[in-house]
């Protein structure tokens, strides 16, 4: 599990080891009982009272959604010494590496895939827009009840006007931000510097 060094998980060092200095870093603890954890999800053991837990990776990427991504981040794994070695680190680091250009190519894709499909609706929804707007003026100025004018020259033209937009501007503005937002974590994921230690 991921534990929180210093409470709040943030703390000032003079001279830190692993490279952040005169700043504040977040460190994080992940206990796992091989590497392996670190990507493969860890089943229960019901005799001993333990549910599943999550990946290492998944909680890594949990905890530093939860926070500010402009803090420096260190993750200290912890495993049993029996399982560790001093070159664990360098092979871990890689392998996170890998994983993190593998997941920020898919969310870049995933981005241009929303932009193409933005700018694309983007021509159909201005064209429905501009005949909506223009027959609800025509419909305004026509001679006709004054509550039909008003329903469909105020209200159903204009709505299906605004509403042909919406898809477009939704999709170019805002559908993209959970691939943002994994594009970033993923980032700072890539970045962090990572120490590997047995445990007591």
């Amino acid at each position: 599990m991921i534990a929180s060094e210093g409470g709040n998980a943030a703390f000032l060092r003079a001279a830190d080891p692993m490279g952040v200095r005169n700043g504040a870093i977040r460190e994080l603890t992940l206990e796992l009982d091989n590497a392996d954890e670190l990507f493969v999800a860890r089943g229960p053991d019901v005799e001993c009272g333990l549910p599943p837990l999550p990946s290492g990776i998944d909680q890594i990427r949990s905890e530093l959604s939860s926070h500010s991504l402009r803090t420096a981040v260190a993750t200290v794994i912890v495993l049993p010494r029996a399982r560790f070695r001093p070159d664990l680190a360098r092979d871990i680091t890689k392998a996170i590496s890998r994983y993190c250009e593998t997941g920020i190519k898919n969310a870049d894709n995933e981005l241009r895939a929303l932009r193409r499909e933005g700018l694309r609706w983007t021509l159909f929804g201005c064209v429905v827009f501009a005949v909506f707007v223009y027959i609800s003026e025509r419909v305004l100025a026509a001679s006709i009840p004054y509550f039909i004018r008003d329903f469909f020259g105020n209200g159903l033209f204009l709505v299906i006007a605004w509403v042909a937009l919406w898809y477009p501007i939704d999709t170019l503005f805002y559908s993209g931000r959970p691939y943002r937002q994994e594009r970033n974590v993923l980032r700072v994921i890539h970045g962090m510097e990572i120490v590997v230690r047995a445990g007591d």
